[in-house]
């Protein structure tokens, strides 16, 4: 019986098959961990873009709202709505692209920009109406 050190699959000979094969694969984990932490980092920044956008139309929602409703009160107490809610809006960074007085209720439409990776813009925008009904 050959002793084992003459086994042709034995890895400990620099010869064989075996550390062939490892010496062939030397490296790759290296490449897998870079490409798994760059898939990581895409899909945490992929994730930071979406929330970014998610806050500022929370933040044009809000505007919207604010506007509307200011205009509203100044409606009932017989003031220009639109004025109001123009410069609510202002003050909250957006601007009014439509105000509309219909009947007792004010409608006011508010957009603003939000900058996006690689130079591109997005436009964010809302619609609120209030009124005492």
């Amino acid at each position: 019986m050959p002793p084992p050190s003459a086994d042709r699959t034995d890895p400990a000979r620099p010869d064989s098959a075996a550390a062939r094969q490892v010496r062939a694969e030397a490296g790759v984990a290296t490449v897998w961990g870079v490409a798994w932490i760059f898939v990581c980092l895409s899909i945490g920044w992929l994730g930071l873009v979406a929330a970014m956008v998610v806050a500022g139309q929370h933040h044009v929602d809000a505007a919207a709202e604010l506007a509307s409703l200011s205009g509203a009160a100044r409606l009932q107490r017989g003031g220009d709505a639109c004025e109001l809610a123009g410069v609510v809006a202002a003050d909250n960074d957006v601007e009014v692209t439509s105000c509309a007085v219909e009947g007792s209720d004010v409608v006011v439409a508010v957009a603003t920009s939000v900058a996006l990776p690689f130079g591109l813009d997005g436009r964010l925008v809302a619609v609120s109406r209030a009124g005492p009904d």
